[in-house]
């Protein structure tokens, strides 16, 4: 407890929500049910499958239930369900599974949505090829009712004999095929002579992994089944050999993404309808020699990534009059230039020049799309100088979402990020950026909310880094309002947000989250992983705080080499059951606050520079016997809920202790052990957290001569004896003059020294016996020169909580009952 600290302030806690009420139906509600309760049966069949189909209809836009639940509701709606047709319903057909399962998903005359997915490594170890085809064969039989068709991996050994789909996939939305090079074998043919059976009106989405399907759908003969797509993916592995005309028949497609689709070349007066009808494109490892000279009219986002035939582009520029957001990604950005007039809200460029001499003349082509007054987004992931890195982020005010890819976290110096602070300039600074000494300097980009950096690594050996520091600053800079958010990120999830400094990481606990913290002048720089990603490798070395409520590892520990504090919540096993005894931390921290904490990680351990320590162990009573001592020489401040794992720790310097006395034999641990390694004499605060009914506790005060504050949690079974110990008169005391002041003062044998003396869960007034005690205790201390300046007893189950206080402000006996806060809770010692 720190210095002058009232150890009764109230925790924060969040107030208690009131529970929500609902409102009585009664007769003037304006709402009225369509039918009596109880009476839904006479909602006529066709009204009831109508709403049934809307429900679905629902369900899958948003994944929701499966309809065979609405089944079980009643045999009535059971009997509904099974009449209405248009009802979808999942088919998977995996390694396990029986034709009955199919046939039994089938016979509900329902459309089908058909999954196959059958893994390579299960082939030839078990795998039942027979059942599979007969399961195959029984969901051809209803090809008619397929909506979907999902070919995820389809390996099957040679010479099996084929599977024929004889009905037309008549009613066929969408088809996905990724075999991931595996040969559909004989089943592949029929396939692909049924899918151009498909009605254009129903087939609007494909999703095509497999070259040999899309070269065999682009033939002339069956080029029509892309009339009718609104959405096609093609995604291949490897660059097709032979072109794949396909694009004059695309015409209504709205959704394209390829890549290392091999297209023809096209006229420039070719008829490609999609260009009128096009609002989203990817291409990547594609020709874009089809765009050159065109407008796009409908187009609003649009990819690019390391295009064929540019060249056409940049002699013929392309004209998108809609689209807001644009990425590019290419070794020569030059080209980005050529595509025009798009109204950008959302900018991507990606370029792969190593060097900031390379990237330089690469950023400055493309400049003047920059110039969009109406971009919010930028991802820039260019090596740059830093100079032309302000110039460009000074043309988009209006910027609120920045993601920079760097190199390392020397990539950009401490004065880049300076210029994202709106303060005085730094007459030392070591770049010109930061302006004129004594200067006010305008935050770039004012209206950034977003701010994130993506470094390929973070340090590594000897290198010691200020930009976390600074990092904060930016952050503390913004107004709450206003706040910004800002991540990091190292390639690949997970994600780090930094926030501004704190003075204390004590007062993050209650954010429910985990951080580590950096220190720097201006307060602690907490840095919070994003959930729900586990504390295996933290690539910040030079963290001195973590608070955290996940598993941590030796080799996560091992790195760490300048904790100072440590911090874990409630969840049990965060801290490794045992810890070698070079783990750095031994060696470094000064505060721990663990819970649920193994007695074998401290056990034979020396915490060199500990000075604040909590420990909460739920393990079975220690073998005092083995002297396993754990050593913490300069600890003032420990508070633990384990007895017998305080009796083996040595703490020569204590001061203040929390602990439980709840163990049977809490008096001779107390006077065989603990007084023995820990200083008693010298003890100023004890905080009993609970204790065992067969416990003396007088006689444990007695050993604690400069004791100056009391706190007893827990407390109803205190009685009369308790309480009649404190009585200077029940103790014989004897007077003692001061030397040349005549001060009086009185050596009392229980507590002479006492100051505050709190109790916790217990109310004196429902003891009226106990009222005269109390008054004889505080009056006699107050006549003979005792130190005692406070005396409250405390109550935190009632409503409202409340303390009594007994102590009046002339020191005199005065019961004044006062109400806590809602959010006062139990006294905590501080770590």
């Amino acid at each position: 407890m720190e210095p002058d600290q009232d150890p009764y302030l109230p925790s924060t806690l969040d107030s208690p929500s009131s529970s929500p009420v609902d409102p009585s139906w009664d007769s003037d509600s304006e709402w009225r049910p369509l039918l009596p309760p109880g009476r839904a049966h006479l909602i006529p069949v066709e009204i009831l499958s109508e709403i049934f189909l809307l429900a679905l209809k629902d369900n899958d836009q948003h994944d929701s239930a499966d309809p065979v639940n609405l089944m079980l509701v009643c045999r009535h709606w059971r009997a509904v369900m099974l009449l209405t047709p248009g009802i979808c319903c999942d088919l998977k057909i995996r390694e396990s599974t029986q034709k009955e399962e199919v046939q039994e998903v089938i016979r509900r005359k329902w459309l089908v949505d058909v999954s196959i997915e059958i893994h390579p490594e299960t082939v030839g170890e078990g795998f039942n090829t027979d059942d599979f085809l007969a399961c195959l064969m029984a969901a051809a039989e209803v090809a008619s009712r397929w909506r979907s068709l999902w070919i995820r991996s389809f390996p099957l050994p040679i010479g099996h004999k084929a599977v024929k789909i004889v009905q037309p996939l008549e009613r066929l939305e969408s088809f996905t095929i990724s075999t991931q090079g595996h040969s559909l074998g004989n089943f592949f043919e029929s396939l692909m002579t049924a899918i151009p059976t498909t009605p254009t009106s129903y087939l609007t989405k494909m999703y095509l992994h497999d070259s040999n399907a899309v070269l065999y759908l682009a033939q002339p003969a069956r080029s029509h089944i892309f009339h009718s797509l609104k959405t096609l993916t093609i995604s291949l592995s490897t660059r097709m050999e032979a072109p794949a005309d396909i694009l004059p028949h695309l015409q209504r497609l709205d959704d394209f993404s390829a890549h290392r689709l091999h297209l023809p070349n096209y006229p420039p007066d070719a008829s490609l309808p999609l260009i009128q009808t096009l609002q989203t494109l990817r291409l990547k490892s594609v020709s874009v020699q089809w765009m050159a000279g065109r407008v796009f009219p409908a187009l609003r986002r649009c990819a690019i990534g390391f295009p064929h035939h540019i060249d056409t582009v940049t002699l013929q520029p392309v004209t998108m009059l809609s689209c807001t957001d644009l990425e590019y990604e290419s070794n020569d950005l030059r080209p980005l230039a050529c595509f025009r007039h798009p109204p950008l809200a959302s900018l991507g460029v990606k370029c792969g020049q190593w060097s900031v001499r390379r990237g330089n003349p690469q950023l400055v082509a493309v400049c003047p799309i920059f110039t969009a007054q109406s971009l919010t987004y930028l991802d820039l992931r260019v090596r740059c100088s830093e100079w032309l890195l302000v110039e460009i982020l000074s043309l988009v005010p209006a910027l609120t979402m920045l993601f920079l890819q760097l190199a390392s976290p020397h990539a950009l110096s401490e004065a880049f990020f300076l210029a994202f602070v709106a303060t005085e300039s730094n007459a030392g600074s070591p770049c010109e950026i930061v302006g004129p000494p004594g200067q006010t300097r305008p935050r770039l980009c004012p209206s950034l909310r977003t701010l994130y950096l993506s470094f390929k690594r973070w340090l590594r050996g000897p290198e010691k880094s200020v930009l976390i520091p600074v990092l904060g600053d930016i952050v503390a800079s913004y107004h709450p309002e206003d706040s910004l958010e800002l991540g990091l990120t190292f390639g690949v999830i997970p994600e780090w947000y930094v926030g501004g400094p704190v003075g204390s990481f004590h007062e993050l606990l209650e954010d429910g989250e985990d951080f580590i913290g950096i220190s720097s002048l201006h307060g602690i720089i907490p840095m919070l992983l994003a959930a729900p990603f586990p504390f295996n490798d933290i690539p910040f070395k030079e963290a001195e705080y973590l608070l955290t409520r996940r598993r941590l590892s030796i080799d996560c520990l091992l790195t760490l080499n300048q904790l100072v504090e440590l911090r874990t919540g409630e969840t049990q096993g965060i801290l490794p059951t045992t810890a070698p005894h070079d783990l750095p931390l031994f060696r470094t921290l000064r505060v721990l606050d663990a819970h649920n904490t193994d007695p074998l990680f401290l056990a034979n351990q020396t915490f060199h520079k500990l000075e604040r320590c909590r420990v909460y162990c739920y393990e079975e009573d220690l073998n005092l016997s083995q002297g396993q001592l754990i050593e913490m020489p300069i600890c003032t401040r420990l508070d633990i809920n384990h007895l017998t794992l305080l009796a083996t720790i040595k703490l020569p310097l204590i001061c203040e202790l929390g602990v439980s006395l709840d163990h049977p034999d809490s008096n001779m641990i107390w006077g065989k052990h603990i007084a023995m390694n820990a200083n008693l004499p010298g003890l100023r605060l004890l905080h009993v957290h609970d204790w065992h009914q067969e416990t003396d506790l007088i006689e444990i005060l007695r050993s604690l001569p400069a004791l100056q504050t009391l706190i007893l949690g827990n407390c109803s079974d205190l009685d009369v004896n308790f309480f009649s110990a404190l009585d200077p008169m029940g103790a014989k005391a004897t007077y003692v003059m001061k030397p040349f002041t005549g001060e009086r003062w009185i050596s009392i044998a229980l507590c002479p020294t006492l100051e505050h003396l709190f109790i916790e869960g217990m109310d004196p007034t429902e003891q009226p016996e106990l009222i005269a005690v109390l008054n004889e205790v505080v009056t006699l201390r107050s006549m003979l020169g005792s130190p005692l300046k406070e005396f409250n007893f405390a109550q935190f189950q009632s409503k409202p909580r409340s303390k009594l206080i007994l102590i009046g402000r002339d020191g005199s006996f005065a019961m004044e009952k006062v109400i806590l806060a809602r959010d006062a809770m139990p006294f905590e010692l501080y770590i």
